[in-house]
């Protein structure tokens, strides 16, 4: 019962940010970028721990899924990417279908694999976000023809402090488990 209350939460969500909320997420780069897409990602790894039983118990076919959310989330920060999703709703459909599913696997590929992919995932994941936050930010010219050059500043700015708490959280949760250790 309870895994069919959590299905259903979970797909009310995803149909709440995917629908009715869509229009208010997609009206500035910050929502869109900031909001939505942790959101869905959010709604993805909640799936993956709730239905944690489906997730791949062999190692490499983790640290496979691990690198496949990697590319999922790298591809949808692409700025061609980001345009495509607000001229075609249904390419906005497929980019939160995409994001839900690297969620999942992060969820599936992070719990109960190597220590070290539980640190160096997080990692460089942050440094992802670091990396285009920096690069939006940088940058004087528009990067998504869909959005002002101050969305795409705010954005970066957002996506720095993102990727530094995911590096704070990282570090820490890496001490607590080495002090565990002694």
């Amino acid at each position: 019962m309870k895994r069919v209350l959590g299905f259903v939460g979970i797909a009310l969500f995803f149909y709440a940010f995917s629908f009715p909320l869509n229009d208010w997420f997609s009206l500035t780069m910050v929502r869109h970028q900031i909001l939505q897409l942790p959101a869905m990602a959010l709604l993805g790894i909640v799936a993956g721990l709730v239905y944690s039983n489906a997730r791949p118990k062999n190692r490499s076919t983790q640290i496979a899924i691990l690198i496949a959310a990697m590319a999922i989330l790298l591809f949808w920060m692409l700025p061609r990417s980001i345009d495509l999703t607000i001229v075609y709703p249904w390419i906005n459909r497929v980019m939160h279908l995409m994001v839900f599913a690297a969620g999942l696997s992060i969820a599936w590929g992070l719990v109960g694999c190597f220590f070290e992919v539980q640190i160096a995932f997080p990692l460089m994941l942050a440094s992802m976000f670091i990396a285009t936050g920096m690069a939006l930010r940088g940058f004087t010219i528009l990067l998504c023809s869909s959005f002002m050059l101050e969305e795409q500043q705010e954005t970066g700015l957002y996506l720095i402090f993102l990727g530094l708490g995911i590096f704070v959280i990282t570090i820490t949760f890496l001490l607590r488990r080495l002090g565990d250790r002694e």
